[in-house]
């Protein structure tokens, strides 16, 4: 890092400054100036310890940088617009643009414009500036929007310009913007690189209560979830992307911004569009590199770290803020992010809440490293994130390797210590969550403002094991091909999955894992295709001890539940783990109800089960039948193990179809013992052999 750095890597930008506050005043007074002049274009702008600037201009010429050690508050009551290369708020500065006693007014306009400009390789080599770096005390609050997204009462479609929500909204208004997320299931020729989303950004043209007219008319539809009887039973959300407080770069194809908050910032950001910021790309990374004594030995092309919104290592004011959070960020739009939308790295006990982020790249809101602790992410919605579909090289970043966060997930979190309930995650690349586990110990924060570089003030946590603090109550649907991808042990409740193409939820947990409550539903339509196999569960049990899915409702997939395997392999495939999967208190309606691959009947240690109780299945209608692979309630003959000889357990069926004292056991087809009697090598409900 620079020798020059007011701490962070931070470099002092406004080392040599032109215009000075040397009294408590207005921007547009000359005599709140040093220079006794008001700061012109090319300005370096310094509000020292102790003064207090209220900025009231709204200027197209652009300052070079703004040191705020003492206060900037932006006049609530007029349109204002700074244009800036950047601003550092240091340790004791204050920058206010509204507060939540005073926010910028309705019909105000509030905007901090970065200006496109070649960086400054001899004074800041890391690429830290061309942004906002806040250090001290952060305030933006906007006018109030509620809700920030809503759900359609009715399907949307191409050529209407009427929308009617669920419920009358406040705050929204002529001119806003909003956004219709695409809501298809995918066939498998629309994916990957034939993907083209029908996401669209629509204006209001005029509003009453729950009803929106739009301009232009829509151009696709954006239909609900359709069950096989033809009932709509869900629909999608819109998402208004308008505030009145405006942070955004000049060009978004030029130097954008970004805005990174370190250290001990105080940090309160509420209804603010963050337009086209972040500047990371969606590839490699290569960043600066840098000796011992902080010179820069090669300069990179592709920082990590600038970010749309960036929490780095922030741990927040060591006294706790009032609404007992560390950080704030609710009801904001990031719209365009150049990688990640919302990212929280190494910081903790923030609050996350009824944000909208459009047009990722990569994801949009993220948890880095998966220490990340005790943060609140409720109710935000993450609408069109892309990315490469899979995993793609980080490079130089943590060693090389994979790196997931780029393959195109609404929301990423890469550890379990969190809350994250009443999210809506919409047409995502990959994943609408993907619920990553690393795999070594971490350090986490004891308490709240904990000093994570100071060891005492941390404990460790186990990723691996640990359980996930909260998981419930969270959605995704539409252009996407997995709901839910989930690393993580513990409870995840209340998932509602609708219309993703492959699978609505993936358990791939290292010891124990509870779904409970699913809600799926998949476009029998697109079901019809028989090349479309998409799964309700999907469950990769090879090292976990448990897996339990209950209470789950599944409807018009090709498979409710699947599972190869109930516990991990050893040396050819063997199972050697305990485990289990139990599959319970469920309704099933699909081509196939359960497709259980059981652990093997020899060379393994402990029980290993896998049982379906309680649980009921029905047809599902429209579906061409394959004369070689028929519909089964429970099947353990197909796709399987093909060609694999070895026997294995058979699975304990208890009151099936819930009916008290209808229980069995279902052989994979070529294991069924000769001896056991009654079997029958055939059910027309059951595949596989079924014996009492």
């Amino acid at each position: 890092m620079p020798v020059n750095a007011v701490g962070g890597g931070v470099p002092y930008f406004c080392a040599s400054p032109t215009a000075t506050a040397v009294a408590d005043g207005v921007w547009s007074s000359p005599a709140t100036w040093s220079s006794r002049a008001v700061p012109a274009a090319g300005a370096k702008v310094i509000i020292p310890a102790g003064r207090q600037v209220t900025y009231d201009v709204a200027s197209g010429d652009t300052v070079q940088c703004v040191d705020v050690r003492g206060r900037l508050a932006f006049d609530t009551e007029r349109n204002t617009r700074l244009k800036v290369v950047t601003v550092v708020v240091m340790e004791a500065g204050v920058l206010e643009v509204g507060t939540e006693q005073h926010p910028i007014a309705p019909g105000v306009r509030a905007e901090i414009q970065i200006a496109d400009r070649p960086f400054d390789d001899s004074l800041d080599p890391g690429q830290v500036g061309n942004g906002i770096v806040g250090l001290g005390r952060i305030r933006m609050h906007g006018a109030l929007k509620t809700p920030t997204f809503a759900r359609l009462a009715a399907d949307a479609r191409a050529a209407q310009t009427t929308l009617t929500l669920e419920r009358p909204v406040q705050g929204w208004a002529v001119g806003d913007r909003i956004v219709v997320p695409d809501t298809r299931q995918l066939r498998e020729a629309e994916r990957g690189r034939s993907f083209t989303s029908r996401d669209e950004e629509v204006e209001i043209a005029s509003i009453d209560g729950a009803t929106i007219t739009v301009r232009p008319a829509l151009a696709w539809d954006h239909r609900g979830a359709v069950e096989s009887s033809g009932r709509t039973v869900l629909q999608p959300h819109v998402g208004n992307l308008s505030r009145n407080v405006i942070v955004g770069s000049e060009r978004g194809s030029g130097t954008r911004g970004h805005m990174m908050f370190l250290a001990r910032a105080d940090v309160d950001l509420r209804y603010v569009e963050v337009r086209e910021m972040g500047r990371t790309a969606n590839a490699t990374i290569d960043s600066t590199t840098f000796d011992t004594q902080g010179r820069a030995l090669r300069v990179g092309t592709n920082q990590i770290g600038r970010y749309a919104i960036h929490f780095h290592h922030n741990f927040g004011p060591a006294a706790k803020p009032a609404n007992g959070f560390q950080f704030t960020l609710i009801g904001n739009s990031v719209i365009a992010p150049a990688k990640w939308g919302i990212t929280i790295h190494n910081t903790h006990y923030g609050l996350v809440r009824d944000n909208v982020v459009y047009n990722s790249r990569g994801a949009s809101i993220v948890t880095e490293d998966g220490n990340e602790s005790f943060n609140v992410f409720v109710h935000n919605f993450a609408v069109r994130s892309i990315g490469s579909g899979d995993a793609t090289p980080r490079g130089g970043y943590g060693g090389g390797g994979p790196d997931p966060g780029t393959e195109g997930s609404a929301f990423w979190f890469s550890g379990p210590n969190n809350y994250v309930r009443n999210n809506v995650a919409a047409n995502a690349d990959a994943f609408g969550f993907s619920l990553a586990g690393p795999a070594t110990e971490m350090r986490v924060p004891a308490a709240a403002g904990a000093d994570m570089l100071r060891a005492a003030e941390t404990k460790p946590l186990d990723p691996s094991l640990s359980p996930v603090l909260e998981f419930s109550n969270n959605e995704a649907y539409g252009a996407m091909q997995i709901g839910v991808d989930c690393n993580w042990n513990g409870l995840i409740s209340k998932v509602t999955v609708w219309n993703v193409a492959r699978n609505g939820i993936i358990g791939l947990p290292s010891a124990q894992l509870v779904i409970d409550g699913l809600v799926a539903r998949g476009d029998v339509a697109v079901l019809a295709d028989a090349q479309e196999n998409p799964t309700g569960v999907w469950l990769g049990n090879y090292i976990g001890r448990e897996i339990v899915v209950r209470n789950a409702d599944v409807e018009g997939l090709r498979t409710g539940v699947a599972s190869p395997f109930v516990s991990g392999p050893l040396g050819g495939g063997r199972a050697v783990n305990p485990g289990s999967v139990v599959i319970e208190h469920s309704r099933f309606r699909n081509y196939f109800g359960v497709v259980v691959g059981t652990a093997y009947a020899s060379g393994s240690a402990g029980q290993r089960t896998a049982v379906v109780r309680s649980s009921s299945f029905e047809a599902l209608p429209g579906v061409p039948v394959n004369e070689a692979t028929p519909p089964a309630a429970i099947s353990m003959n197909y796709r399987m193990a093909p060609g694999d000889p070895a026997a294995r357990e058979p699975l304990l069926v208890q009151d099936y179809n819930n009916k008290p004292g209808e229980t069995f056991k279902v052989y994979y087809s070529l294991d069924a013992p000769a001896q056991t009697a009654p079997c029958h090598e055939s059910r027309p409900d059951i595949g596989g052999w079924v014996c009492r």
